[in-house]
């Protein structure tokens, strides 16, 4: 057992399962690390709080200010999470986009919520970032900026890397990972790619979402998805493109089923990133050639922020009439 100072305390240090089941035939180790088992749920609890942490430490943020940030849900549930403790209020801009769950749960934290309409451009008044930066200036607040502050980027370089190269012993060949902020793989990818030049660093992205199109340097047009948190319709700051060595495009029906497939084949019950990501690793592993590597999936949250969305027959229905899924 660990005992802890606070439950801040106790973010980071997730377990590593190897899944034996999903992913169809291949001849290599594909493994999941676990990033829903954080106190807040996903692997934003680790830049929300860092991020908490350095702006207090530099003065940016000061007792009694308010936090502010525009969210796809996560980073906000672990600001949220982390502001409670400290005693900061926090105001969460999110998308029409975002699950009930996920504002459900904002609110029960003690978040004020700002719900933007979806499908605007980056630089419209209405778009998510536009509107947090306004309440910033209106509110003499502290805007996280998550897309573009670069202790996004650090804690996955200086803690999560370091993290996943200790619990694999080094015997790691490639990670998969999703692009939201860019974070999580710019700053883990860097690290690992430090350690062992021959790793390689894959993005998992939506179709849809316009990140794979800059990687291939392909001209593109962002479109629709229903996976949350990971995909963008602009290019973010802490997206460090040199560090991705390829990119798996995924849609919307392959990651859902694949959310299926890992509860029911692997036990574990993951959101539509984790989905997505997870059918990314399966692909990379049934083309690469050979045999014998380990390939880690980066699972970034779990199943109970979307009970009203990909776990609920309704929603699905009107989503993907067409198309047919197993549980």
């Amino acid at each position: 057992m660990s005992v802890f100072e606070s439950v801040a305390d106790a973010i980071g240090n997730t377990p590593i399962v190897k899944m034996k089941r999903f992913g169809g035939q291949h001849k290599h180790s594909l493994w999941g690390k676990l990033e829903y088992l954080n106190p807040g749920g996903s692997v934003k609890d680790r830049i929300a709080k860092n991020m908490i942490e350095q702006a207090e430490r530099s003065g940016q943020l000061k007792p009694g200010m308010t936090i502010i940030e525009a969210t796809a849900g996560n980073t906000g549930i672990g600001l949220a999470m982390v502001a409670a403790l400290k005693g900061y209020k926090l105001i969460a801009i999110v998308s029409q986009k975002v699950s009930q769950d996920k504002v459900k749960l904002l609110k029960t934290l003690g978040a004020e919520i700002v719900i933007t309409p979806t499908g605007k451009k980056m630089g419209d008044p209405d778009h998510f970032l536009s509107i947090a930066r306004r309440l910033t200036r209106e509110r003499d607040g502290w805007f996280v900026d998550q897309f573009y502050n670069p202790d996004n980027v650090q804690v996955h370089y200086n803690v999560t890397g370091p993290e996943i190269w200790e619990q694999t012993e080094g015997e790691l060949d490639a990670i998969v990972a999703g692009a939201g902020t860019g974070g999580t793989l710019s700053g883990a990818g860097k690290f690992l790619k430090e350690k062992k030049p021959s790793v390689k660093v894959i993005l998992a992205d939506p179709v849809g979402s316009i990140l794979a199109d800059l990687y291939d340097e392909e001209k593109t047009t962002p479109g629709q998805y229903v996976v949350e948190g990971i995909g963008q319709d602009f290019l973010p700051g802490n997206f460090h493109k040199d560090v991705v060595d390829f990119a798996i495009r995924v849609t919307d029906e392959q990651s859902v089923q694949a959310a299926y497939d890992l509860m029911k084949l692997e036990g574990i019950f993951g959101g539509s990133s984790s989905g997505c990501i997870a059918a990314a690793a399966a692909a990379y592993c049934v083309g690469l050639e050979g045999g014998g590597k380990n390939v880690l999936a980066i699972l970034p949250d779990g199943g109970r922020g979307y009970m009203s969305t990909i776990y609920d027959d309704t929603w699905m229905q009107e989503k993907f009439p067409n198309s047919k899924f197993t549980r």
